[in-house]
């Protein structure tokens, strides 16, 4: 088997998640705190693997005891693909659609509560509690809501038969309103009357989640975590609906996990009241913690990556050794270090030498190669470069990782004599990733973002390229200049942006062009908005993609130029670094470039 093949966790036992996961809950805590949370990122950067991690099945293993000793049980809630969330829904009377949009979650969200319980041999030890739920709790409610239970009141012989007829009841609630549904909507003038049941949070799905607690095999007096993955798909309705459910700040019985791929629809209740953090709320975002320096992203893909080779390959190797660099290129590399640090070198200064030669080395070698029209030359090989490239995500080292394995298997037969894969192969692969991240997942983007406007020659796609361009081919014409800071990722803005740049700038965040940050500002009296490229870019536009400090501040309207021109705002940005006379006494400074453009 391929190491580094990617999975859907959900396809994945228990067992081989708890042998390859990596421990990420000490830089995301929050995920397991008895409160309400939004753990946004982009795709691949790991949300549905922890929420896997957090199921029963996974936490038995790692706290090593049974059901009822855990500290939580969650349940596992995929939105993507539903069904309930068709935008033709939105057709239905403005009276109306709240209740059928809520009762469509409600139900749905009720029929996987129960398949998840069907996972746990333990319910069969529990028959007659079991069989007590079902009529006293389950039937009472499913009545309540305005459905006929005559037909319901049979009794099983098992603990899996009355969890099985809790979600036909339940499928059938569900299926009932979806067809209504879909005959209004592909009917815009008809009167017919919704009829059947309706079911929602308060009344409905919360007080059943909390008889469901009392069952003996539980943890009793522990939470309930409802793991509710890419809500982003959720229909704007159903957005106000789980929000409000948000708001009623209840968590410490019932925890919504909310998983996102920053494609949230907004933060307004059904009231058009908006729920607030962190009073109702906590808010992770992966790809900002990750992207951060001192983080431990580096640490967390050497142990996947250890765990992985240890598991599939049988074999002791280092994700150093297992990924090597081109040597010859470390070898000139490091030779150009030495020299700007002897170069440089001030005996009162200790640390002078050291820091212009960190600075400069891979600029000045990135230089030879242009002299000599080899650009492409360039090694993004080795295992730390890899991780680097991957910009905080996960799946981004993986998938690239899989097909360098899956080339050299082609070419090595035996499998047993993989020990590395070539520098050659690792860097063919990573550059045709970094082209497929940028063009190849374009197409999708025009499918729904290619549309031109009233009088505009440039789509949001369109725009979209143009920044990302932009920022490539400026961060590489800082990266070969002379100046004292060339390893740039960053634009910090020294204002606000107009909301056009806002949502090319939200655009670029939600695909996973550009992370969002901030950093101070330079009068030291606030925050400003910091964007960062992914480092899945660097091998695209000739990058080095280490490091993590590099920023430069401009103004928006600077910024703005991109849009329509990336080569005419490369040249505005050229002619001030290009004039500027650089500090080369290797003073460590963080000049202001772009202060002056207006």
């Amino acid at each position: 088997m391929n190491p580094f093949d990617v999975k859907t966790p959900e396809d994945i036992n228990a067992s081989e998640i708890y042998e390859l996961f990596v421990d990420v809950f000490t830089d995301f805590g929050q995920v397991k705190e008895v409160f309400h949370t939004f753990l946004n990122g982009p795709r691949g950067s790991g949300k549905s693997m922890m929420f896997r991690y957090l199921m029963p099945d996974c936490q038995m293993l790692d706290k090593k005891c049974s059901l009822n000793e855990l500290d939580f049980f969650s349940f596992y809630v995929p939105i993507k693909l539903t069904g309930t969330n068709n935008p033709e829904f939105e057709r239905l009377q403005t009276n109306s659609i709240s209740f059928i949009s809520e009762h469509l979650l409600t139900t749905f969200i009720t029929v996987k509560c129960f398949t998840n319980l069907l996972e746990y041999s333990e319910i069969n030890k529990y028959k007659a509690e079991i069989e007590k739920f079902y009529f006293n709790n389950f039937l009472w409610h499913v009545e309540v809501s305005g459905q006929d239970i005559s037909n319901y009141k049979d009794k099983y012989k098992t603990s899996v038969e009355y969890i099985q007829s809790i979600i036909n009841i339940t499928n059938k609630m569900l299926i009932h309103c979806k067809i209504y549904c879909s005959r209004i909507a592909t009917n815009p003038n008809a009167t017919e009357d919704y009829k059947g049941a309706l079911c929602n949070y308060l009344d409905f799905l919360y007080p059943i989640l909390l008889e469901i607690k009392k069952l003996p095999f539980m943890p009793q007096e522990k939470p309930i975590f409802l793991l509710i993955d890419d809500a982003g798909y959720l229909s704007g309705v159903q957005t106000k609906i789980l929000n409000t459910w948000v708001s009623y700040r209840n968590s410490t019985k019932v925890s919504l996990k909310i998983s996102t791929q920053l494609d949230y629809k907004g933060y307004k209740t059904i009231t058009n009241k908006t729920i607030d953090f962190p009073h109702d709320y906590s808010q992770i975002n992966i790809a900002t913690i990750y992207t951060s320096a001192n983080n431990n992203y580096h640490s967390r893909i050497e142990n996947i990556v250890t765990k992985r080779i240890v598991k599939y390959l049988k074999r002791e190797i280092t994700p150093q050794d297992f990924f090597p660099y081109d040597e010859a290129q470390q070898i000139r590399i490091k030779e150009i270090y030495n020299s700007i640090e002897s170069e440089h070198h001030d005996p009162n200064k200790k640390y002078t030498g050291k820091d212009a030669a960190r600075r400069y080395a891979t600029s000045e070698y990135a230089k030879e190669l242009i002299k000599k029209r080899a650009t492409t030359t360039y090694s993004y090989a080795g295992f730390d470069n890899l991780v680097n490239i991957s910009s905080g995500i996960i799946r981004y080292f993986l998938e690239p990782a899989s097909k360098m394995y899956a080339e050299y298997l082609n070419k090595e037969t035996d499998e047993a004599n993989i020990k590395n894969i070539p520098h050659s192969i690792q860097n063919d692969e990573i550059r045709k990733f970094s082209e497929k991240f940028l063009k190849d997942e374009f197409e999708k983007i025009l499918e729904e973002h290619g549309a031109l406007s009233d009088n505009e020659r440039f789509s949001k796609a369109d725009k979209l390229f143009n920044l990302i361009s932009g920022l490539g081919g400026m961060f590489r014409k800082l990266f070969v200049s002379d100046r004292t800071e060339r390893v740039v990722f960053s634009v910090a803005l020294n204002d606000l942006p107009d909301k056009e740049l806002k949502d090319i700038l939200d655009l670029a965040i939600h695909y996973g062009y550009i992370h969002e940050s901030s950093v101070g500002n330079k009068q030291g009296t606030g925050r400003s908005k910091l964007y960062i490229l992914s480092r899945t870019l660097a091998p695209y536009f000739n990058l080095d993609p280490t490091g993590f400090k590099g920023y430069k501040f401009m103004n928006s309207n600077t910024l703005k130029i991109s849009l329509y021109s990336p080569n005419k705002f490369i040249k505005e940005i050229v002619k001030y670094f290009d004039v500027e006379e650089e500090d080369q006494s290797a003073t460590v400074k963080q000049t202001n470039l772009f202060d002056e453009i207006e």
